[in-house]
């Protein structure tokens, strides 16, 4: 009888610990949440030239992809999240053919600056210093479903040696496709005669097994910031077959795609490599190159890596190079944190001095809103690191490969030497300069071959923006006192005010005056941005160290940035955007610039209406410098006078 009620009890257990684990097993029919990740970390496919030259077929096609046991449908470069990685070398021949087996119907309504198109592409090669041209990166080339096109890639000979990026740059469908997992890394790799040795053993070419690619991509269905992947789908009309608002949930009236989108499912990740918290194996002692991209599509992250024992021994993390750019020397992050915008890169050399685990991060202090404003963020532990094995040596580098010429230090430029100025000025609704994107509107053109000088100030109040600028990277020469207007929209109209508070004289062209809009009080909050950098940041990480080159700059809220850059050899039309896709480059902030031979005509559409950028009241100075002997723009007049 014993022995009966023995084997009763166990197969009860037996029972109720299946009934756990079936309970525990979850599907698209039964999901569960957090998805667990945790497989060993793996690099995206590498693709490399033979002698110099490389030709590739390189497909976008509906592919699925899964994580955990959530199978999704997503727009892909062959198949992969994320694509595969380019390496190549300055004076490379690439041919790209991008085959386009996307299908028709493509949603084409709405206007020009709405989201749509979600089945036609293109490809931009992000911080390459390259032709705007066709074939080469021009982003009005239109590869329509069932189409494609050659594009024919010169890397130019004095390319500078770095961590790049590409993805889709159609207008109207630029966020949904990257965000969606068409991104990929361009690597322009280093010649090992021309770099310190010890940078040269772990970088590519010669030891690639140490020169590690993290390119973070975000995964989302959540509606935070109205960017989860499937209200992406319902606002550019995508095809109900790619969508799951068909799967219906075991014992439950919603569907799969109303469950993903519950705030409370937190379904808002972000993957290394198209993987959920990879495991990195690494020894104690042993020094890697990281090369981090943070694709984004909105989140800007804060990254660092923190031993899980918090008694144990910190890795050491030297930053040797921002947006592709080498910097003068390693350096420690600021604040011990590396931040990067939507599309930033950073190169680190990363030691962990003994065995353990470490994880890498992302995080943010409330100081870090003095410098970024109300700016969308990724937190989180994104990778995991297993030190283990026999100790190694590594000895790091105290220099860096020197930069090209035309990338050099331009901080001690004579301002006679300064052939161009020009202000860049993001406005409220998703606007630059006061105007939507029109296409090939040139709102500014510039001499081949000459150094600019260029104000990258934000009427906005609360928010910051990563504004880039293609085919050149820019310096930062100085945060400067912020004395524009300020903008205040409500239901898509918007009024611009003097920081005491009074409508501005100018405003834009189609400004609605008899529009109910009103200053909030706190205005002015973010104010002052100048003297908080001068002090060295005041323990907020946004702002950009001075002297760095970068292609993708972060403007705070009521911030005014100088910034020079060579306009070096390339002409023909400069793209410049903020990186926050959503709602802002495919909603219309974004407009062209022209660089035109030495001697052409410089008329350009610097006005909208009767105002220039960053002007208010009649008289006033609008935009000063912290150089005493640069006052820009004191009158309209003057300013003007700069482009005649």
């Amino acid at each position: 009888m014993e022995h009966h009620s023995k084997f009763l009890l166990l197969v009860l257990v037996l029972c109720i610990s299946m009934k756990l684990v079936a309970m525990e097993t979850c599907s698209m029919t039964s999901p569960c949440t957090p998805l667990k990740g945790g497989q060993p970390f793996r690099e995206p496919r590498q693709v490399r030239p033979t002698n110099g030259v490389l030709t590739y077929n390189m497909t976008v096609d509906i592919s699925e992809f899964t994580i955990d046991w959530l199978t999704v449908l997503r727009r892909l470069y062959d198949g992969e999240f994320p694509g595969p990685t380019f390496n190549l070398k300055p004076g490379d021949q690439f041919t790209l053919n991008l085959i386009n087996n996307l299908q028709q119907p493509d949603y084409t309504g709405g206007s020009e600056n709405t989201f749509r198109y979600p089945n036609t592409t293109n490809i931009h090669t992000h911080g390459l210093h390259i032709s705007s041209e066709k074939p080469q990166d021009s982003v009005l080339i239109e590869i329509g479903p069932e189409e494609s096109f050659q594009y024919k890639y010169k890397i130019d000979p004095q390319q500078p040696i770095g961590t790049y990026w590409y993805h889709p740059h159609y207008h109207g469908s630029i966020h949904f496709q990257s965000m969606g997992g068409m991104d990929g890394l361009i690597v322009i790799e280093d010649d090992p005669a021309n770099m310190p040795a010890e940078l040269a053993a772990v970088s590519c070419p010669d030891n690639c097994h140490h020169d590690t690619q993290i390119l973070l991509q975000t995964f989302q269905y959540s509606p935070d910031e109205e960017s989860g992947h499937s209200i992406q789908q319902r606002e550019i009309h995508d095809n109900e077959a790619f969508r799951l608002n068909s799967i219906e949930l075991d014992n439950s009236d919603e569907t799969l795609e109303e469950w993903l989108e519950d705030p409370d499912n937190d379904i808002k990740y972000t993957l290394v490599n198209g993987l959920l918290n990879p495991i990195m194996e690494m020894r104690p002692g042993q020094m890697k190159r990281f090369r981090l991209l943070d694709t984004g599509g909105l989140y800007a992250v804060a990254l660092h890596i923190d031993n899980v024992n918090p008694n144990g021994a910190a890795c050491t993390v030297k930053e040797i190079a921002m947006d592709g750019v080498y910097l003068d020397q390693p350096r420690d992050p600021w604040l011990g944190r590396s931040f990067l915008v939507a599309a930033g890169r950073v190169d680190w050399l990363v030691i962990c001095p003994e065995s353990g685990i470490y994880e890498l991060r992302s995080s943010f202090t409330d100081a870090d809103e003095d410098s970024m404003g109300e700016h969308p963020t990724a937190s989180g532990t994104f990778m995991t690191i297993n030190v283990t094995g026999i100790n190694q040596i590594s000895v790091l580098p105290t220099t860096l490969p020197q930069r090209e010429d035309f990338i050099s230090d331009l901080r001690e430029v004579a301002q006679e030497s300064l052939k161009g100025h020009f202000v860049v000025e993001v406005t409220p609704t998703d606007t630059l300069n006061r105007e939507d994107y029109s296409g090939l509107y040139y709102r500014f053109k510039m001499e081949a071959n000459t150094i600019q000088e260029w104000y990258l100030t934000n009427t906005e109040m609360f928010t910051s923006h990563p504004i880039h600028m293609h085919i050149n990277h820019a310096q930062v020469i100085s945060y400067n006192p912020y004395t524009g207007p300020y903008g205040v929209d409500e239901d898509s109209k918007w009024r611009l005010f003097s920081q005491a508070g009074d409508t501005c004289t100018y405003q834009y062209k189609g400004y609605d005056a008899s529009a109910d809009i009103e200053p909030p009080s706190d205005a002015l909050k973010y104010l002052g941005h100048n003297e908080r950098q001068q002090k060295g940041g005041a323990n907020t990480l946004g702002y950009v160290p001075i002297g760095d080159w970068r292609d993708t700059i972060l403007i705070p809220p009521l911030g005014n940035i100088t910034v020079r850059f060579n306009t070096h050899k390339y002409k023909g039309d400069v793209i410049i955007h903020c990186h926050l896709l959503h709602g802002d480059a495919d909603q219309g902030m974004a407009m062209f610039v022209q660089i035109v031979d030495q001697g052409e005509s410089l008329e350009a559409n610097t006005a909208s209406g009767n105002a220039e950028p960053s002007s208010c009241m009649e008289g006033n100075a609008m935009i000063t410098t912290l150089n005493p002997f640069c006052v820009l723009l004191p009158v309209l007049a003057a300013l003007r006078s700069y482009y005649g």
